[in-house]
């Protein structure tokens, strides 16, 4: 017989009562979790969707299972806009509710994945490999290698991911205006813009597509100043027809890490509500932000 040793006792322990606590973890995932999907270990998106199933549903199962539960009807019709895909969270989810779903992502590592889970997903998915932008270009792109792929963005936009936690690449935009007359897209019902601080950009060479079908929008706003910050983001909305502005939050968000929040937690569970607001706030980083336009009600809101 030949023998060799493959690992030590203790670590050979450590992945015994790893796998044991992983498949506890997956029976307490949300029944609502996501179609089968690929993740990428380390990645704290993935992460997240491992442990609970889906990225943010905390606030997309409230968001479209209440408070927009009336439009069901029209986004059965109509297709959604996930810009800034990532590795495909939102537009799994998305392909839930609509017709057809637009996966916009320009980052070459994420690119594969987000391939493989919308083939996964048997949804009907269209990966555009680009960012939107207003201007058709090729543009300097930090890939983040810290741990967060979905921080990665455009060096212009000034966000998370730089020289210091980047790889720097180049990355092709397009309008997308162009882009969706070119595909014969059809009426978008819902776009969301999560692009680490490009939003404004993306939304400009978008204007016409949101003059035109008024989708339901959804963006983050991670600071209120400057040219590309989120007060340049609401004027542009409203020059657009928009004319309320809801921030989507969790009484239990990530910002809340006390001992009293974990109570708090505890002993009346978690709610979900959308907060009108008329402008950006400094120092407020808000992960979602809902654009209504004119005409459309909300469930409760």
């Amino acid at each position: 017989m030949l023998s060799v040793k493959y690992r030590s006792a203790r670590a050979s322990l450590r992945a015994a009562i790893s796998r044991r606590l992983l498949r506890f973890v997956l029976q307490g995932r949300d029944a609502r979790a996501l179609p089968p999907h690929v993740l990428i270990p380390g990645d704290e998106v993935s992460g997240e969707i491992l442990v609970a199933g889906i990225h943010e549903g905390a606030l997309l199962e409230p968001l479209f299972g209440h408070f927009l539960a009336a439009q069901s009807a029209r986004f059965a019709g109509s297709v959604a806009l996930d810009v800034g895909a990532n590795i495909g969270n939102h537009a799994l989810f998305f392909s839930r509710f609509f017709a057809r779903v637009i996966a916009v992502e320009p980052n070459p590592v994420t690119l594969h994945v987000l391939r493989a889970n919308a083939a996964l997903s048997g949804a009907d998915i269209r990966v555009l490999p680009m960012g939107f932008a207003d201007q058709d270009a090729s543009l300097q792109f930090y890939s983040n290698r810290a741990g967060n792929l979905g921080a990665s963005g455009f060096a212009f936009a000034g966000g998370p991911t730089d020289a210091a936690n980047g790889e720097l690449i180049e990355c092709p935009v397009r309008r997308g205006d162009e882009v969706l007359s070119e595909l014969n897209a059809g009426r978008i019902g819902f776009v969301k813009f999560d692009v680490e601080g490009a939003e404004l950009s993306a939304m400009r060479g978008l204007s016409a597509t949101l003059q035109r079908d008024q989708p339901l929008v959804i963006f983050e706003c991670l600071k209120a100043g400057g040219a590309e910050g989120g007060n340049a983001i609401f004027a542009h909305l409203r020059s657009l027809g928009y004319d309320r502005f809801y921030v989507v939050e969790s009484s239990v968000g990530s910002a809340k890490r006390s001992l009293g929040a974990w109570l708090g937690r505890l002993l009346h569970g978690e709610t979900v509500r959308l907060r009108r607001v008329e402008a950006a706030r400094e120092g407020e980083p808000w992960l979602m932000v809902l654009a209504v336009p004119q005409g459309i009600a909300l469930e409760a809101a």
